[in-house]
């Protein structure tokens, strides 16, 4: 009887240790946090403030205007983020963008934070996130997040309404100096043909033969090919509006908001609300 009680006694000993042990390393945790995040925001000038108890610190940019931040929309987002340490850095504005569901944006402590804060679409944030509210020990392998990293978020909510507007910008921007050179469609769709052809005439049920490339608004390359055939029809729509505009032998160069190409969500491979840069030249028309 003795011995079941000492081993019961051992046993409730290891459990309030390991209790402890795990207790004493969280808040090590929540003080190295926010050691690191005042050394952050002093170092860098910074005028923030906490989001009530959380260790969450934020400066609101922009106030929205539009229509209420809403968990069961498809918002347009617009963000960077980086670790406190620099290890860690995504600021492209052109490639980082979300617009599934509002409500599946995560970490969700910081999505939580914009609409409680933020409350109307339009508005931009700056948010210091601490580690144990972002991805905590483990980090996020598939974006290269490390452990215990603290992160820096810039994020704005647009409204989906200016989207067309907001893309545009984006547009003349990456056209620059050439934009005077280009023809706008109705759609939204830039153009400058730099050879009409002298071939066939291109139907929406020709199949073509071409070589293209296609590149984001920040000049990289994310596609290019010599000889691929297909009808127009199997085409996005920007390119179903613009080879018609060719004969056989012709070359045209045209930028397409999101809109006439992969949409709000993109794709796979394209990020979501994504003007695409298009060189193409028709080597074969086939009726």
């Amino acid at each position: 009887m003795k011995v079941i009680t000492y081993k019961l006694s051992l046993v409730m000993f290891l459990l309030v240790a390991v209790t402890a042990g795990c207790k004493k390393e969280y808040d090590n945790i929540e003080v190295e946090d926010e050691k690191n995040i005042q050394e952050y925001i002093q170092k860098n000038g910074l005028n923030m403030q906490v989001y009530d108890t959380t260790g969450i610190y934020y400066q609101v940019t922009k106030m929205g205007t539009g229509s209420p931040i809403d968990y069961t929309q498809q918002l347009p987002v617009v963000y960077t983020v980086k670790s406190l340490d620099g290890v860690y850095s995504s600021q492209d504005t052109i490639l980082n963008h979300y617009a599934n569901y509002f409500g599946y944006y995560s970490p969700a402590s910081l999505r939580d934070l914009m609409k409680d804060v933020l409350k109307n679409q339009g508005g931009s944030i700056r948010i210091i996130l601490p580690s144990r509210k972002a991805y905590g020990r483990g980090g996020n392998t598939s974006l290269g997040i490390p452990g215990n990293a603290s992160l820096d978020f810039t994020v704005s909510i647009l409204e989906k309404s200016k989207l067309p507007a907001y893309e545009d910008q984006m547009i003349k921007k990456y056209l620059g100096t050439d934009l005077p050179n280009y023809t706008k469609s109705e759609d939204g769709i830039y153009y400058k043909i730099s050879e009409a052809g002298t071939g066939k005439e291109i139907r929406t049920d020709s199949t073509v033969t071409v070589n293209y490339s296609g590149s984001f608004m920040n000049g990289t390359v994310f596609d290019s090919y010599e000889g691929y055939s297909s009808q127009v029809d199997g085409f996005i729509n920007a390119w179903k509006k613009i080879l018609p505009l060719l004969k056989e032998g012709g070359s045209v160069k045209f930028v397409t908001p999101s809109s006439s190409a992969y949409g709000l969500q993109g794709s796979s491979s394209i990020p979501a609300f994504s003007p695409l840069g298009f060189d193409v030249k028709v080597t074969k028309v086939g009726q």
